[in-house]
């Protein structure tokens, strides 16, 4: 009898070892973010011509400033599809300066500067080679 109790007193104690608390219980930041997630995708989802600037314009600054790079490409996406469906433009640089794409864009910018100092090194070489067979007496 005694080892019965005592077996049934492990198994509750071990049960609920692993339960979470729910003293002191908060959300955490993900579910917070989650629901400004889910607000824009309904947005996005209930675009009309009639209220799509206006509703850009509501959701430009999580699309700038809080959404991570999946989410934001996947956003754009969706409001380039649905533009398209409706016949209307999503206005040119809207959103391109969202703080998820910032280090992409820096990698580019500096591609492309390195890229631009490559073709005018190619360049000025070519033009000295140029003018020094220009200048070098012809052997007869």
């Amino acid at each position: 009898m005694k080892t019965a109790v005592l077996v049934a007193a492990a198994a509750i104690s071990g049960a609920n070892a692993f339960a979470p608390s729910s003293a002191g219980a908060r959300p955490s930041s993900t579910a917070l973010f989650a629901g400004k997630m889910a607000d824009v995708k309904t947005k996005i989802g209930g675009l009309t011509s009639d209220n799509f600037s206006s509703t850009l314009s509501e959701i430009e600054p999580f699309l700038t400033q809080e959404a991570g790079a999946s989410i934001y490409k996947k956003s754009i996406r969706r409001i380039n599809t649905t533009a398209k469906s409706l016949g209307v433009d999503v206005p040119a640089g809207y959103a391109k300066e969202a703080k998820a794409t910032e280090k992409r864009r820096a990698k580019q910018d500096a591609y492309c500067k390195a890229k631009a100092e490559e073709a005018a090194d190619a360049e000025t070489s070519e033009e000295e080679e140029a003018s020094a067979d220009e200048e070098a007496p012809a052997e007869e």
